[in-house]
């Protein structure tokens, strides 16, 4: 049960999310990672068959979508063919989290000083930073961040998490705690890009017992690390460019359970960058891959 590569599984108990990251759709001839748009195709016909009640995606669904809205209209486009509800939240390739990032990274991470409402990923997707879906069980909510929290984000999350008693699945971006050492890459970890609202985010969820899971991406490597006693941080991997794997949560009223699905795009993606870096990296050890997770 702890690793699957296109299983085909669709009977289950409760309720289905498939959580899926970082898959950096652009137009083709793709100019990043030729032959992506192929996997993705491939790989939605699988998320399609896994009875999923409902899709999370965790942001960088584009590659250039922060300054190529075009990009974002086509990330939509792939994830409305699912055919399945869905929740998406931006990561810093389609909403560039600060002005300093978007001088290292203008064009992948242009920053637009505007109301998220106004931004191009607030007009193509939705115009409310903060996004939910209601189920019997448990609640999952989405968070999209920028540095300094500008669009009152975490404000509001803190009201909602106090309102409701309910197990929460919480996702965003970026990771709050970090996944692996050594770190991969020195201008690559969360606190490159929202250092304050990351922190912030980190001890709300500490203060509300809750949040259960807090599911997020960004660094394209599959992880479980825990943020608070009564919380697990999950990474996907990069569904688009590696390690290419995704998440499925099965809830019920006792708890949740996880596991990984791989896609069929590359299993690594630091391995080029960094010496000596096994599959275990990129996809975790046994307890990373499947595990469960009572409710509190």
């Amino acid at each position: 049960m702890s690793l699957w590569r296109h299983s085909t599984t669709t009977s289950f108990p409760g309720v289905r999310i498939l959580h899926l990251s970082d898959l950096h759709i652009e137009p083709t001839p793709e100019e990043r990672m030729p032959g992506l748009m192929r996997s993705l195709d491939n790989d939605r016909r699988q998320i399609v068959r896994s009875g999923a009640d409902l899709v999370l995606v965790s942001g960088d669904l584009t590659t250039y979508g922060s300054s190529e809205v075009s990009h974002l209209a086509l990330a939509r486009e792939w994830l409305d063919s699912l055919g399945l509800p869905y929740l998406a939240v931006p990561g810093n390739h389609d909403l560039g989290p600060s002005p300093w990032r978007a001088e290292k990274s203008p064009r992948a991470e242009a920053y637009e000083d505007v109301a998220y409402k106004d931004t191009g990923y607030g007009r193509t997707f939705d115009p409310n930073p903060l996004v939910s879906y209601d189920l019997d069980v448990a609640r999952v909510i989405g968070v999209g961040l920028r540095e300094g929290d500008p669009d009152g984000v975490l404000r509001r999350l803190d009201t909602v998490l106090g309102s409701d008693s309910r197990p929460v699945i919480l996702f965003g971006h970026y990771p709050v705690v970090p996944v692996r050492e050594p770190k991969i890459h020195p201008d690559f970890g969360s606190e490159e890009f929202i250092p304050r609202t990351g922190q912030a985010l980190a001890a709300l969820v500490r203060r509300h017992r809750n949040v259960a899971v807090y599911a997020c991406g960004h660094v394209h490597v599959s992880s479980a690390r825990r943020l608070a006693p009564h919380c697990l941080q999950i990474t996907a991997g990069s569904l688009g460019q590696g390690s290419s794997s995704y998440r499925v949560f099965d809830l019920n009223d006792d708890g949740l359970s996880f596991a990984t699905m791989l896609g069929s795009g590359p299993l690594t993606f630091w391995d080029g960058a960094v010496p000596g870096l096994d599959m275990e990296f990129s996809l975790g050890d046994p307890a990373e891959r499947s595990g469960w997770i009572p409710w509190a």
